[in-house]
């Protein structure tokens, strides 16, 4: 199985490593948009990926005729961005930033940015995540922060939208410790600027904050939290959805924190309400949900190895409002109170 793994995985690298010469050496916006149909049939005929996230979906149950299909569309669709990236060698060129249209709750993130404390500003992993923090620096300074890969194959390409990127990422020097990480952090903030980061990815249990999320316990960090209450910089959550062509941002207000109170505390109450906001909008928008494929998200979905059920104490959910307004619309819940 092991040896499976890592010839899938050779495999993967390799046809990646091929998009990204071939998105390079695209004459035209129109031979990127030609990618998009090779992605569409060849999404088709990946059926064992295909099984994987239908069985997640059933397993969180929010699966529903022709839901498969919407999330792997909106997944191509961030392919083809970041190939459209590459080809044009800056976000700004590269045509992707109508792809997401603000709405007035963009004006939140105006204000926490004018306070100049810096801004905090924290989105989940749904599809069009990687370029987001892009399109909020062509209207403010923004830095997205990026995770340095422990498999050097996957950090080199990841290092292609970062060249592409022109300064809009920041990363960890290689084998950093956490009081590295969040020190790279740390300064973006501290410097004024917005720091765009996406604190969803699990942890396993015992090295996060213990929440409900799709019925499930997981395992979150609570360092943007932690470095809120630590610089007062307000922590700003977004969302957003596809409609109409478009991604449809929403913009929350900023999450309450009592710097009087006990930092750790604080920061996991925090968390617990960011899990919950997020929670409430996977089941509006599970298409969004660029994790249905992860192996970790897999793991905890079904129940396996060190997130078997019968091993984690379950964790109270907490409660949150639906992620629509009145007249069925969807938006993000609008304040974390802790």
């Amino acid at each position: 199985m092991t040896l499976l793994r890592e010839l899938r995985k050779n495999l993967t690298f390799r046809l990646l490593r091929s998009g990204i010469r071939g998105a390079r050496r695209a004459s035209s916006a129109d031979s990127i948009e030609r990618l998009r149909k090779a992605l569409r049939v060849a999404s088709r005929l990946a059926l064992p990926l295909r099984r994987k996230v239908a069985t997640n979906m059933e397993l969180a149950g929010l699966r529903r005729p022709g839901l498969v299909e919407a999330h792997f569309e909106r997944a191509i669709d961030q392919y083809v961005m970041m190939a459209h990236l590459l080809r044009a060698g800056s976000f700004a060129a590269s045509g992707c930033a109508d792809r997401y249209v603000f709405d007035d709750s963009f004006g939140i993130l105006e204000r926490a940015h004018a306070a100049g404390r810096g801004v905090i500003h924290i989105a989940p992993h749904i599809c069009g995540y990687p370029l987001y923090g892009c399109r909020v620096g062509m209207r403010l300074p923004c830095r997205t922060f990026m995770r340095r890969a422990k498999d050097p194959r996957k950090w080199r390409l990841n290092s292609s939208a970062l060249e592409a990127g022109e300064g809009h990422f920041v990363f960890p020097p290689e084998d950093a410790a956490e009081t590295d990480r969040l020190k790279v952090a740390m300064e973006v903030v501290r410097s004024g600027k917005v720091l765009y980061i996406t604190p969803d990815f699990p942890r396993m249990p015992g090295k996060g904050t213990p929440v409900s999320f799709l019925g499930r316990t997981a395992y979150f960090r609570p360092g943007a939290f932690i470095m809120g209450l630590r610089t007062g910089a307000p922590v700003v959550p977004v969302f957003w959805h596809w409609e109409d062509g478009a991604y449809r941002v929403r913009v929350g207000e900023p999450y309450e924190l009592d710097r009087s109170r006990g930092i750790q505390e604080q920061a996991e109450a925090a968390t617990r309400k960011w899990a919950a906001d997020v929670d409430a909008f996977v089941r509006e928008h599970p298409a969004m949900w660029w994790n249905w494929l992860d192996k970790r998200w897999t793991q905890i979905l079904r129940g396996r190895g060190a997130f078997d059920p019968g091993i984690l104490q379950p964790v109270a959910r907490s409660v949150s409002p639906p992620a629509g307004d009145r007249d069925g619309s969807a938006v993000p819940p609008q304040r974390g109170r802790v």
